[in-house]
């Protein structure tokens, strides 16, 4: 039995799809041509026939990448454009979550955008992006500073592509946050979660109305981390500490040598280096506040706003 199929837009592509994905809005489609990118359900191959890079559930080769998903799904990406899904037993949910994750940052890295584990928020000045290891709590501080009033334009992973000038945009990614359960306790935002991300997880689906639909050229970069002194520091990295800051926290930097985008990653990384401060933020390792975190990157963007990009003091 076919299914119906539906139109998507993320990271600035039309998507076609027979599966639905979790919180993302339906455009009205284009009145002519063909998607950017097409889902198709079908059988994927168990292997690529030449990896580069195979590690467990993945291969990569250049222009194709193969994952599987145990007990869920095995997807095929191929060209930055096909997407062929051959489901295992894994609800609709969970294909979706891991086609709107994983899967579908392979393909945006075959288009040679560069991605970092950073979430993204619109300002007066520009896009600023907040990246960070897993548990630094850059969802968390995304999450109050959208409760504050800002747009959001990506979480958790953000598309950063080269400007016509020598700088970088941030691309609108999906319409919805994944927040652990203390997060949403201390936004009082329980009402707003849709379901856990997975069964047995207290990381929950959120959606996000304040959100920002077209690409913004990026403004700075913070990159959090935690200390064990009492306030919260902010500092501007030099260009030389600051490539080396981006280049860790590219998202699944693994994929790319085995996707052939190595070169095309390090030239965005390299221009969001030299055009936009890279700041470091650090709190408190343990019992800090989320709006005492929240308040002091309000008022580091008011400062920041005060400055002409790229003209950092």
């Amino acid at each position: 039995m076919s299914r119906p199929l539906c139109d998507y837009r993320a990271y600035g592509l039309w998507v076609r799809s027979p599966i639905v994905l979790p919180f993302i809005r339906v455009p009205v489609p284009p009145a002519a041509g063909e998607p950017d990118v097409t889902i198709r359900i079908g059988t994927t191959p168990e292997a690529l026939p030449a990896p580069v890079e195979s590690h467990g559930p993945w291969e990569t080769a250049p222009g194709a990448y193969l994952r599987n998903v145990r007990d869920g799904a095995r997807f095929l990406v191929t060209g930055g454009r096909d997407i062929l899904v051959e489901p295992r037993g894994g609800s609709d949910h969970v294909v979706g979550l891991f086609l709107t994750g994983s899967v579908f940052a392979a393909l945006l890295q075959q288009r040679g955008v560069a991605l970092l584990h950073a979430g993204a928020i619109e300002t007066g000045a520009g896009a600023v992006l907040f990246a960070g290891d897993p548990g630094s709590g850059k969802s968390s501080l995304l999450a109050a500073l959208v409760e504050r009033g800002y747009a959001m334009l990506a979480d958790d992973v953000t598309g950063v592509v080269p400007d016509a000038g020598g700088g970088a945009v941030a691309l609108s990614a999906f319409p919805r946050m994944k927040l652990w359960a203390d997060t949403l306790d201390a936004l009082a935002w329980q009402k707003r979660a849709r379901g856990r991300v997975l069964e047995g997880w207290e990381k929950y689906l959120v959606p996000v109305e304040r959100f920002r639909t077209t690409p913004l050229a990026v403004r700075a970069v913070c990159v959090l981390g935690s200390h064990q002194r009492e306030r919260i520091e902010v500092r501007t990295a030099p260009p030389a500490d600051a490539f080396g800051w981006l280049c860790r926290h590219t998202y699944r930097g693994r994929y790319l040598r085995g996707l052939g985008q190595q070169p095309a990653h390090f030239r965005t990384v390299v221009a969001l280096a030299r055009r936009v401060p890279v700041v470091g933020v650090r709190r408190p390792a343990s019992a800090f506040r989320l709006d005492a975190l929240a308040d002091r990157i309000e008022e580091w963007l008011r400062e920041m706003g005060r400055k002409e990009p790229g003209r950092e003091g």
